[in-house]
């Protein structure tokens, strides 16, 4: 929506005098051309300097009167609808700027005509007219600013000309054209085009369609010439056939001088098609390797008529100024008669066209939407969008602000007109200062008005000239003032808007403070808040902020939500920003908060501010009235009543050292839920605890092993499990191999983590033996040496992985046995681990046997074990009666196993036969011996 406001932009205005009566003209970056009426063919061309100077530069002939005409910044050339003797050319106008420099020579030649070399020297000192043939008359043009090609408006059909750079030799290039595609569009004639990357713009006296060339891969099928039929068989919106009853009506209301319109129409994106207009792509380019091939993409299409316009039915209602716009990656706003200096990506594109009373700007790129509409307190003629203004002539002033005829009859002659607007900074401070007037009567106008002051200078930062120009500082400041008056005006007023306050605070670099001051000043009686305000301050606190309130302004803000929004009150006052705040203030709100709404939250932060004041009676009396589940899981509504960020470090709270030493269970259980419910880290958790227990950086304290041994009991994700593994079993390893036993007494013994956790498996009956032999070194750490077997005889653990961790113990005693046993054994190597046992504890190698191998691998016994006791029996002798017990409890579990026959066959020859004969016995009165002939 357009307002009208008592400014005026415009600082100065240059005269610019034409020698003859100014019909047509154009700006090319830094050129004006103007074109003289029909009595006399010929271009004036004018330097536009700083501050709208003017140079005239010199002048050239036409062919012909100019009709229309556009310049092109790539290729910097000039193309021309002309007449001469009723009929109607399209020329370009190439290498002009040699007539400015006092050259006289011209050449005319058709567009794709094959220059010779002794002919083409002559063209660096000479500009050239060429003549682009068509079979109807050009209607309308418009140059692409991004390449150059040229796009001609006909009856039923555009036709698109591209540009092409011809290298005659190193010190010569000439600009030439190829006609590469035609677009034929049935019963449909242009008045306007634009062309921008692609895209393509036309409008008729009341239809706007937008349409997108793709380029397809090449068809190596296709003949030299390339059709494409775009199929719009969908149903038609707002015509098409009508039966015949209905067509024998529509006469009779023409014959009743009835005025007939078709119902007005907007289709975006896919929807577009339907509007049932068939565009057949023809390509003429000359047959090459590179030839492209496109196909053609609605993307727009709206329909008016007349009596759409609010000042009633008008015959002269006719669409008019199409423009397509694009935005770069540079941020700079480019109109459809620039270019951008680099070759910056492109953003997206706009699309602007305007009625005589209202403009409107679609969003053409990615997504196509309305963004704006713009209403014209008068009649239109023309409207050009820039950057920063929409520049509209209207019907009243047009004659006046364009030309005017000199009164001397000595020097006879025009004028033309170029308009100065005042400095970005001076017309931003009028509109701030205008919109002052309607701070306290129209919210919606004081909004708007500093709304286009906002843009205003913020069109100007993002101009590519920006970090040279001399106000860069200026309109830096002033960015940020506009964003601060913005931020004032949806925290103040009741607007559906109010979120806004958030975001222009932000832009703004205010601190809360500032901004507190700002709206709180001479409000103490103010007992409501708007949303905005409340919208910002909430998410403001609630945020990891380095800044902290002064206890003046805390207790003012715990004042506000009371009465605002008293929900949120727990929270902004576990805010770091709310560190100076009265705790007996907050505890005085908080009760009466809780008389309406109690919460666990409310109680927990009750429980904070009593420690602050020291009242330990008040803390136990708070926690003590729920569960220690319920108090862990109150937490996670509020994480800052144990952790708080400073600097991008996570600090523990005064209520989080309280708890480590009186309940660290609850602790411990606390963080466990705010990492389950996604509120910590793991490596945020890590630090939270070596911060708490202030162990140095190096020494991973008990209440963190505490931490990761409680979250492999809730904990579900494979990868976090795995890695919580690894890291408390290599603080076992640490532990046990530096003989450092916890500095506090771990929360949970391993018959607390068998019991609760899937992860540590119970401990083997052959491990437990080979421990009570006993180990100096196994003394030290119990607890860690029972955990960490209790890991290994789980399932859980990547043992590849973790053996690197588990090296530095693999040589200690009794318990390097253990571990070295527990790893081959779950790496599937049984023999090996057999050996192990024999070599260092032969009686528990039975009892390794008799857990490990059963079912398929029990053939272990008679072929590995059995063998190896009788051996190493032979070799000792009555020595070492140990291995006389391990072989004994073998023999009994192999005779009841075997056949007699093929126990008989283990036996060793030279063996005693009093000893073997009993379990020969047992073999032979489980099974009898079968005897073959």
């Amino acid at each position: 929506m357009v307002r009208l406001y008592n400014l005026h932009p415009f600082g100065s205005q240059r005269v610019v005098p034409c020698k003859q009566e100014p019909a047509q003209f154009c700006c090319g970056h830094d050129v004006l051309f103007v074109a003289s009426a029909a009595a006399s063919c010929g271009v004036e061309v004018f330097a536009v300097r700083r501050e709208g100077r003017c140079e005239a530069l010199g002048s050239f002939a036409t062919l012909g009167s100019v009709l229309r005409m556009a310049h092109s910044r790539a290729g910097d050339y000039l193309v021309t609808i002309e007449e001469k003797s009723k009929a109607t050319f399209l020329r370009a106008y190439v290498n002009w700027r040699c007539m400015s420099a006092g050259s006289s020579r011209v050449c005319v030649r058709m567009v794709g005509h094959k220059m010779e070399e002794s002919y083409t020297e002559t063209l660096k000192e000479q500009m050239s007219i060429v003549e682009m043939a068509l079979s109807d008359p050009p209607l309308c043009i418009s140059c692409c600013p991004i390449n150059g090609d040229l796009l001609v408006g006909c009856k039923n059909k555009l036709v698109m000309f591209c540009l092409k750079y011809l290298v005659i030799n190193q010190n010569l290039t000439v600009l030439d054209f190829e006609r590469s595609l035609i677009l034929h569009i049935d019963n449909f004639i242009p008045a306007e085009v634009a062309f921008c990357a692609g895209h393509i713009a036309i409008t008729t006296e009341l239809d706007v369609l937008i349409l997108k060339l793709d380029l397809v891969q090449r068809d190596a099928d296709r003949g030299a010439q390339c059709t494409h039929q775009i199929s719009t068989t969908e149903k038609p919106v707002g015509g098409g056939i009508k039966d015949e009853a209905s067509a024998t009506h529509n006469l009779q209301l023409e014959l009743d001088e009835f005025v007939i319109c078709q119902k007005p129409v907007e289709l975006l994106g896919e929807e577009s098609k339907l509007c049932k207009i068939p565009v057949t792509l023809e390509s003429t380019e000359l047959a090459a390797e590179d030839k492209k091939h496109f196909q053609v993409r609605y993307l727009l299409f709206r329909r008016f008529t007349p009596d759409q316009s609010p000042f009633g039915f008008c015959e002269e209602t006719k669409l008019h100024s199409v423009q397509l716009l694009p935005v770069y990656q540079t941020g700079s706003f480019m109109t459809a008669n620039e270019e951008t200096e680099n070759d910056g990506k492109l953003l997206n594109l706009f699309c602007f066209f305007s009625l005589p009373h209202v403009g409107y700007l679609y969003s053409v790129g990615k997504v196509v939407e309305l963004i704006s509409t713009y209403q014209y307190s008068e009649k239109s003629e023309q409207a050009v969008l820039t950057p920063q203004f929409l520049h509209v002539i209207t019907s009243s002033r047009k004659a006046d602000s364009d030309k005017s005829r000199a009164n001397s009859e000595s020097e006879p002659g025009w004028n033309l007109y170029i308009i100065n607007t005042v400095s970005t900074i001076q017309l931003y401070r009028e509109m701030v200062d205008y919109s002052r007037t309607y701070e306290n009567v129209k919210t919606e106008s004081c909004i708007h008005l500093l709304s286009e002051a906002h843009l205003l200078v913020r069109a100007a930062i993002m101009d590519p000239s920006f970090l040279k120009s001399d106000e860069k500082e200026e309109l830096l400041r002033a960015f940020r003032e506009s964003c601060a008056f913005l931020g004032d005006c949806y925290s103040r007023f009741d607007t559906k808007d109010y979120h806004l306050a958030l975001p222009y605070y932000r832009m703004s670099g205010l601190s809360v403070t500032e901004v507190l001051e700002r709206l709180l000043s001479g409000s103490d009686e103010i007992q409501t808040y708007e949303r905005g305000f409340i919208f910002y301050l909430t998410h403001s606190l609630n945020e990891e902020l380095n800044e902290e309130l002064s206890k003046e302004l805390a207790d003012k803000v715990i004042q506000i939500f009371y009465l605002a929004d008293p929900v949120q009150l727990p929270h902004i006052i576990c805010s770091s920003c709310m560190r100076n705040i009265c705790p007996l203030t907050a505890v005085k709100y908080l009760r009466r908060v809780e008389d309406i709404m109690p919460s666990v939250v409310l109680t927990l932060t009750k429980a904070f501010m009593a420690l602050k004041m020291g009242d330990l009676t008040m803390y136990e009396c708070e926690m003590n009235s729920h569960k220690e589940t319920i108090l862990a899981c109150g937490f996670i509504g509020q994480p800052k009543l144990l952790r708080e960020f400073k600097e991008g470090i996570v600090i523990p709270t005064e209520f989080a050292v309280h708890l480590k030493v009186m309940q660290p269970g609850l602790l411990v259980a606390a963080i466990v839920a705010l990492y389950e419910n996604s509120k910590i880290e793991l490596e945020e958790a890590d630090t939270f605890f070596k911060m708490l227990c202030n162990n140095g950086e190096d020494i991973v304290p008990q209440l963190l092993i505490d931490f990761w041994e409680a979250l492999l009991v809730v904990c579900s994700q494979e990868e976090v499990i795995q890695e919580l593994l690894l890291r408390v079993t290599s603080q076992y390893v640490w532990r046990i191999s530096k003989k450092q036993p916890p500095e506090t007494k771990p929360l949970k013994t391993t018959e607390d983590l068998i019991n609760s956790c899937n992860h540590y498996g119970f401990i083997f009956p052959w491990i437990t033996f080979i421990m009570s032999a006993g180990s100096p070194l196994d003394i030290d750490c119990p607890d860690d040496t029972s955990k960490l077997q209790s890991i290994l005889c789980g399932q859980s653990v990547d043992i590849p992985a973790a053996l690197p961790i588990l090296e530095p113990l693999t040589e200690a005693g009794n318990i390097g046995l253990t571990i070295r046993v527990l790893c081959s054994t779950r790496l599937g190597k049984y023999e090996e681990s057999i050996e192990q046992l024999l070599r260092q504890c032969p009686p528990a190698a039975v009892l390794y046997v008799q857990h490990e191998l059963k079912d398929d691998s029990q053939t272990v016994w008679w072929n590995k074990l059995l063998p190896e006791l009788c051996e190493r029996t032979r070799l000792t002798g009555s020595d070492c009666p140990v291995l006389i017990s391990s072989l004994k409890e073998t023999l009994s579990i192999v005779a009841t196993e075997l056949e007699l026959r093929d126990f008989l066959t283990l036996l060793p020859e030279d063996g005693t036969a009093a000893f073997f004969l009993p379990y020969l016995l047992h073999c032979s009165q489980r099974k009898p011996l079968m005897w073959t002939q």
